[in-house]
């Protein structure tokens, strides 16, 4: 059972559906927001539960209340630390993801050992991270980055570039690609530059663009609907 629920994003398709998004949140945080701008990895959601800077659980999303513990899968990739530098208690999130060249090397073996290719990397990625076995996650080139620190005995960041940093200064894998936009003007050419062949030069896939309010304060005024957070899309 997760301690922190889950949540999905709503999703915006065009220009217009992102104005409509930063009318949104003028609106209701009163605010003129700055965007943090990530890659939507297409991979599998995990949620990492670290206790005295112990690496205690790993579990997929599952409903967003319950999730599949995979910690014997998890402990396997070794981006993952099992141990952060100093005890702190924290729970964060991000994706698990198998590169594209090794998703290609996965089914020519598969091929030849005349087993059933899987439909594409995400599939993959999640087939090994819930298979009983370890050494089966241990033998395929999984990856994971870390995005969101859902609790944390250390003071909070502030915003959302800085929870990547704290993230990165424990050891834990972030996506690199993140930027900071002051304008929709600077949300677009990030998502046109990914959209187009920006996709090409990097070993992992990638499904959208991912955009989130930066302050933590106008987020938590935003807040939640239903089933997705108003302060990102």
């Amino acid at each position: 059972r997760h301690s922190v629920q889950q949540w999905s994003f709503n999703d915006a398709f065009t220009e217009d559906d992102i104005y409509a998004f930063d009318e949104r949140v003028r609106k209701v945080s009163g605010a003129t927001p700055t965007y943090a701008l990530e890659l939507k990895i297409d991979g599998l959601k995990i949620v990492l539960t670290y206790e005295k800077g112990v690496l205690t659980t790993a579990a997929t999303r599952g409903d967003g209340v319950i999730g599949e513990d995979v910690t014997h899968n998890i402990r396997t990739i070794r981006e993952v630390p099992g141990r952060l530098p100093r005890p702190v208690d924290l729970i964060v999130e991000g994706e698990v993801y198998l590169t594209r060249s090794g998703f290609k090397k996965l089914n020519e073996l598969r091929l030849k050992q005349g087993e059933p290719l899987f439909a594409n990397p995400r599939n993959a990625a999640a087939g090994s991270i819930r298979q009983l076995d370890p050494k089966i996650a241990t033998a395929r080139p999984l990856g994971v980055f870390l995005y969101d620190v859902a609790q944390t005995s250390d003071p909070f960041p502030s915003t959302q570039s800085e929870e990547l940093l704290y993230l990165a200064g424990l050891g834990l894998p972030v996506n690199p690609e993140h930027r900071h936009a002051d304008s929709l003007k600077e949300v677009f050419s990030y998502w046109q530059k990914w959209k187009g062949k920006g996709r090409e030069k990097v070993d992992y896939q990638i499904d959208g663009v991912v955009l989130k309010v930066e302050s933590q304060v106008e987020q938590q005024v935003l807040g939640y609907t239903g089933k997705a957070p108003r302060f990102a899309i």
